[in-house]
């Protein structure tokens, strides 16, 4: 078989570069299915012989497990990627999640709408949604409020209809920020409803007293677990249950090194 130029090599290597784009954002079917038929297109025209071949069946194959892939990460998981230190010590900079879409409902295209939820976020749940302020961009906190509930922040305490959530310290936790500097912080234990999961304190910030705020029906009080650096529910409002990507479940990647054990910890 004669040997592909330099050229041709180039496209049929940017037309499987597209392909597996396609796999790591949101692609509606407009669009991948434009990619595929460039992809056939230059297979057709570089590599005539496989036209009939074991090998173009293989290509066929691969392509059409793409495709399957493309529709579960549509409407069942999504990749999330942390960019921030605002959920630590839970979630790392550069930690990768699944998060399970289907659990909330299906989301329908070009509506913001979501149909069949199976359940609701409860207080405690990690959740990935829509920015209020920028839809474009995607968030990541732990609900803290659901509706009809009352949230208050007094100094450092975070209470719920009126109860505060208990708190036990742990000791301190040394990190790296999202800037690549060092930072020591109080480790605690916080515990919501039957859930406990650990949230940062800074030992620079007083507390000041907020709220209180009364979550209305079809929304969510969130806030990330690194309480004095992170922009959540305190600053910009209620996040929408339409807003609502889904909810984060393990992490199945964490990088830099020194984050690989983390590979497959389940989200809590």
């Amino acid at each position: 078989m004669e040997a592909l130029s330099e050229e041709d090599r180039q496209e049929l290597e940017t037309a499987i570069a597209k392909l597996r784009k396609a796999g790591e954002r949101d692609t509606d079917a407009k669009t991948l299915q434009n990619d595929l038929k460039e992809f056939q297109h230059r297979v057709d025209r570089h590599l005539p012989i496989w036209k009939n071949s074991t090998v173009r069946e293989y290509v066929e194959v691969v392509v059409t497990a793409l495709i399957l892939a493309l529709f579960i990460r549509s409407f069942v998981f999504q990749a999330f990627k942390i960019p921030s230190g605002s959920m630590i010590p839970t979630l790392l900079v550069g930690d990768h999640l699944v998060v399970n879409k289907f659990i909330y409902g299906f989301e329908v295209p070009f509506m913001d709408k979501k149909i069949l939820p199976f359940s609701r976020p409860k207080r405690g749940d990690i959740i990935v949604f829509k920015f209020p302020n920028d839809p474009s961009k995607d968030f990541i906190k732990r609900v803290i409020g659901i509706p009809g509930d009352k949230i208050e922040v007094r100094g450092k305490q975070v209470y719920v209809n009126d109860e505060p959530l208990a708190l036990e310290r742990e000791g301190t936790y040394d990190y790296v920020d999202t800037f690549e500097i060092e930072q020591s912080a109080e480790l605690l234990d916080e515990k919501i409803g039957e859930k406990t999961h650990a949230i940062l304190l800074s030992s620079h910030f007083s507390g000041a007293d907020q709220g209180p705020w009364y979550v209305p029906e079809h929304k969510y009080f969130c806030m990330g677990d690194n309480r004095d650096h992170s922009n959540d529910s305190r600053y910009w409002g209620f996040v929408d249950f339409d807003a609502i990507r889904g909810k984060a479940m393990f992490i199945y990647f964490s990088w830099p090194p020194r984050q690989l054990t983390r590979i497959f910890s389940g989200v809590h």
